[in-house]
């Protein structure tokens, strides 16, 4: 029996849920039947009906799928070419460095274990934020609860 309705949602008969919730009779089987129903209610894979696609129908969906995968390829490799191209900047410019001082060259290749940044501060992403950056962040303090007497 299909756990997914045609709307897409989870539907689960009364009975299955007495089931799993019953404790499972002790048998000599694999082990309990409740953790195996659990586990296909959460982890069951929604299943699609393929669309039976015939002439011209048939020849539009393929045309539009080779136009998807065109154009996911055309962004993989425009974005493969820009990280090549930040790559080779960043060689040259550590390159430089190293001609220009050998101090200034060697501390920029270590290692720091100290983390100089906040560990909340939220990731670097391809797009910036709507709400741009916020120059009044501060890191969140901890409150000490005060011991009563």
């Amino acid at each position: 029996m299909s756990l997914f309705a045609r709307t897409g949602r989870l539907s689960l008969s009364r009975q299955q849920l007495l089931r799993a919730a019953a404790p499972a009779p002790v048998t000599g089987g694999s082990g309990d039947q409740r953790l195996e129903i659990i586990r296909r209610v959460l982890f069951e894979q929604p299943t699609r009906e393929t669309p039976n696609l015939e002439g011209e129908a048939l020849q539009q969906h393929e045309t539009i799928e080779r136009a998807w995968k065109l154009h996911q390829n055309q962004e993989r490799e425009r974005r493969n070419r820009e990280l090549e191209k930040k790559f080779r900047k960043m060689s040259a410019a550590m390159n430089e460095l190293e001609k220009t001082s050998d101090r200034l060259f060697k501390a920029a290749i270590v290692k720091s274990r100290h983390i100089t940044f906040p560990r909340e501060m939220k990731i670097p992403t391809e797009t910036p934020s709507p709400q741009g950056w916020n120059h009044d962040y501060t890191p969140p303090v901890e409150v000490v609860p005060a011991k009563s007497s």
